[in-house]
């Protein structure tokens, strides 16, 4: 007897009752992660921005040292340069005894001087590996305008602006300015060594002596300008220029004029002498009675 037996599966839906809620996601929990969307859009871009400004002070430091380094060669390089150029021919007794033997600013003007200078500073950026690429228009944005060779000493002034590349603090910038200044090297004189004597600086038609040999008076910066510009020029006291007595290019001249920053007369030879002086170097005792102090150097003393 066979039997058979069929397996039938009854599945039944189940609900849940209708008195019993759905689970939902309470709202504080979607308020808390809300909240932390907006704390990293706030904090992450500060931490950022505080993070670039560490390494861009960095930066800034880094500048400044390689700046520092190269005014520095570039000042006393021109100090040693321009004191053998000063100390060329001198005697015991005499800085220039010939008008072939110029003074240093008789070959070169106060101007050309700046200009060498500044070059210098230049070639010395680039030997020190200057990052000047964080320098606002990088090596043409340093001013070295205030530079100054004029007198005893070569006084270099950079300066230069670093801006901060994140714009989050808004225009953050960093104005710096350096400075090197460097005594002219004029060596060792035997003159002034022997004797406890005081020195001073004359020359053949001066009617002052000098106390100071790098003097703008007995060294003058020479301009080169055309005949049609003397008119509107002006010297460092704001006077107008006359013909010179002495190379005579007259009330209406024409061409190449020279002109001074604190002379009066404007010359039509570049050779005359009231443009290069013929220096020599003398005991004060020798002219104090015969020559007045000069106005500019030798300022508050007595005869």
């Amino acid at each position: 007897m066979n039997c058979k037996f069929k397996l039938i599966r009854c599945c039944r839906k189940v609900g849940l009752p209708k008195n019993i809620p759905s689970k939902e996601m309470p709202i504080y929990a979607s308020l808390k992660k809300a909240s932390y969307t907006i704390e990293a859009a706030i904090i992450m871009p500060l931490f950022i921005t505080l993070m670039v400004f560490g390494m861009f002070t960095f930066r800034v430091l880094q500048v400044e040292s390689g700046m520092q380094r190269a005014i520095n060669n570039a000042s006393r390089t021109m100090a040693v340069t321009l004191g053998n150029v000063a100390n060329k021919g001198e005697s015991d007794k005499d800085v220039d005894t010939t008008n072939d033997a110029p003074t240093v600013r008789g070959e070169l003007s106060e101007g050309a001087l700046e200009a060498a200078t500044l070059g210098l500073v230049a070639v010395e950026v680039y030997k020190e590996k200057v990052p000047v690429g964080y320098i606002d228009l990088g090596i043409a944005g340093i001013n070295l305008l205030d530079t100054n060779v004029e007198g005893n000493y070569i006084d270099v002034k950079a300066s230069y602006t670093m801006t901060f590349p994140v714009g989050l603090l808004g225009n953050l910038s960093f104005d710096v300015n350096q400075r090197a200044r460097s005594r002219k090297w004029v060596g060792y004189d035997k003159a002034e060594n022997t004797t406890d004597s005081r020195y001073v600086y004359i020359t053949d038609h001066g009617e002052a002596y000098h106390s100071n040999y790098y003097c703008t008076y007995l060294n003058p910066s020479v301009h080169r300008i055309s005949a049609d510009e003397v008119s509107g020029k002006r010297n460092a006291g704001g006077g107008i220029y006359y013909p010179c007595e002495k190379c005579k290019p007259g009330k209406h001249p024409t061409g190449v004029l020279y002109i001074t920053d604190y002379g009066t007369a404007y010359h039509g030879d570049i050779n005359c002498k009231e443009i290069k002086h013929n220096i020599k170097k003398v005991l004060y005792e020798e002219v104090k009675d015969t020559m007045r102090p000069c106005s500019k150097c030798a300022a508050g003393e007595r005869h």
